[in-house]
């Protein structure tokens, strides 16, 4: 048994549609374990937030042959860059995705586009990308975005 099956026994809850993984480090080799874990195919909400899963693990999870109910992610805090902000905004792996939190993350102008630009991003009912590092062009571009008028809670904040 690996250290993320360990992990996992604890974090699943309301019949496996749950996981909450918040600040148990798993990291990129973790996060990959986990995106080729079966055991994600009944979650709705995964939660992961301050894990290091950095953009490599953040891509891993939108390949995952599993998390196609996934209807909320929250990947807050873990250094998510530009790269991973383009993996997520384009994937068409999450068709049910409605509510994605990437708060405080590493994300600049070019993640921020990346979401502004998406076709994908139409289905967002929340997108929370608070304090990220994009400047007053990815504000614009989020803001203005035609694919994101229809978001009931774009947070995009920069402080």
């Amino acid at each position: 048994m690996s250290k993320l099956d360990d992990i996992l026994k604890d974090s699943f809850h309301e019949d496996g549609t749950i996981l909450i993984l918040r600040d148990k480090y798993i990291g990129i080799r973790g996060c990959m374990e986990l995106a080729r874990n079966e055991a994600l195919k009944t979650v709705k909400q995964l939660v992961l937030p301050g894990n290091q899963i950095f953009d490599e693990g953040l891509e891993a999870l939108t390949e995952s042959p599993y998390l196609g109910n996934l209807e909320l992610l929250n990947a807050n805090q873990n250094e998510i860059g530009d790269d991973g902000a383009i993996v997520i905004a384009n994937t068409e792996n999450f068709p049910k995705l409605k509510d994605l939190s990437m708060f405080g993350n590493v994300i600049g102008d070019i993640g921020a586009k990346a979401f502004a630009d998406s076709p994908q991003s139409k289905k967002y009912i929340k997108l929370d990308l608070y304090k990220n590092q994009y400047t007053r062009e990815g504000y614009k571009a989020l803001t203005e975005s035609e694919y994101l008028k229809n978001c009931e809670e774009l947070e995009v904040y920069r402080e």
